[in-house]
């Protein structure tokens, strides 16, 4: 090297998390003058606030150990990897164990819950150990979400599981709670859809009966949800989609898009949703599209075309400030030459299932100053 190391830890200071990547290539005494920064200061936690768009970034945080001190820098390099994305390849790779029957899967930083149509559940640590099995429900589940989890340290040196699941199936939710030794279960009946984030949930019940629940420790020792904000939205008599996303739950009801922030201190249990946005889709909501709200600021609705060529249509809505946003729409056939099966979202990349087995991906970053007034 011809400058001394101290001149380039000043140099690497003021660099981007890119470039502080990049260094991290060059040899062995570059990445060792860029880690031991890693132990000096909060290079990787800085780069991270300040390069990764904060609702891409809570989600980063939730799939990751809190105790572990490479977090933000795995959290980055994972960012950036997705940020300059130019193909996706899917490598197969067997699990160590065989379950039959999968209907749905949950991950957790610590823990894979699976969900069967017969009705069980089977936990495994991030190692595949099986620290839960058993037949909850006489019906199929038909999806999992961890609501909270997490390993707790006992005096006999062993990492017992803290975990809640929520567990949808058929009209209802069974919020599932597992201490290693103890579990408490508590169900919702006559649920049509529902949101998790975090220790909250909310749900929209036959009628159209709209309820946010925070879940508690009970005086007993287990748990109980407490009711924080509630609503009933009469025309439609069902809502088309709902959204949890870092305090603040997003509704679309009909064509318009509305929020409540249920986590403020003067949110009531009846206070008034806000309208943000009326949105203009290109077809009418009908029951053969499927609409979902992909965090708090992007909305896809999937159409199915039954007439004489079967084609599926997606409208991409990208929420701004205010009443603002911007809409893409295209077709799945022209596109892909492919139907969709499943959509997901990750970072700033959407991921799109394909019928034909494969995956592809749409960047839906877009810059502040192309999103329109509609």
């Amino acid at each position: 090297m011809s400058l001394p190391i101290e001149i380039i830890e000043r140099i690497l200071l003021n660099c981007d998390g890119k470039t502080l990547l990049r260094a991290r290539k060059v040899n062995n005494d570059w990445k060792n003058i860029v880690d031991y920064l890693s132990l000096r200061t909060d290079i990787w936690e800085w780069c991270c606030n300040e390069e990764i768009p904060k609702n891409e970034l809570v989600e980063y945080l939730q799939n990751y150990k809190s105790d572990d001190p490479d977090k933000f820098l795995n959290i980055y390099t994972n960012w950036s990897s997705w940020e300059d994305i130019k193909d996706i390849r899917c490598d197969i790779i067997r699990s160590p164990v065989e379950i039959n029957r999968i209907s749905c899967i949950a991950v957790s930083g610590e823990f894979i819950a699976v969900g069967s149509n017969d009705g069980r559940l089977r936990i495994y640590t991030v190692d595949w150990k099986l620290i839960y099995k058993a037949r909850i429900l006489a019906v199929r589940l038909n999806s999992l979400a961890f609501m909270e989890s997490r390993c707790e340290r006992t005096n006999s040196c062993m990492d017992l599981p803290y975990l809640t699941l929520v567990i949808a199936f058929h009209k209802g939710l069974h919020i599932f709670c597992f201490d290693g030794v103890n579990e408490t279960q508590l169900v919702i009946h006559d649920v049509k859809s529902h949101s998790v984030y975090k220790n909250y949930v909310c749900y929209e019940k036959v009628g159209g009966r709209i309820y946010i629940a925070r879940l508690n420790p009970s005086d007993g020792g287990g748990k109980e949800l407490t009711e924080v904000w509630f609503s009933r939205v009469y025309s439609p008599s069902s809502i088309s989609c709902m959204k949890m996303w870092e305090g603040v739950c997003t509704f679309l009801i009909n064509n318009e898009v509305k929020i409540i922030d249920y986590e403020t201190s003067d949110c009531s249990t009846m206070d008034i949703m806000k309208r943000k946005t009326r949105i203009k889709f290109n077809f009418p909501l009908v029951e053969s599209s499927d609409t979902v709200i992909l965090r708090d600021d992007v909305i896809i609705r999937l159409c199915k075309n039954e007439n004489d060529v079967k084609c599926d249509f997606i409208e991409f809505f990208l929420l701004g400030e205010n009443d603002l946003y911007s809409k893409k729409m295209f077709t799945t056939w022209d596109n892909f030459r492919s139907y969709i099966t499943c959509i997901y979202l990750y970072g700033n990349t959407l991921i799109l299932g394909m019928d034909v087995g494969c995956f592809s991906e749409i960047v839906f970053r877009v810059p502040r100053n192309r999103i329109m007034e509609q």
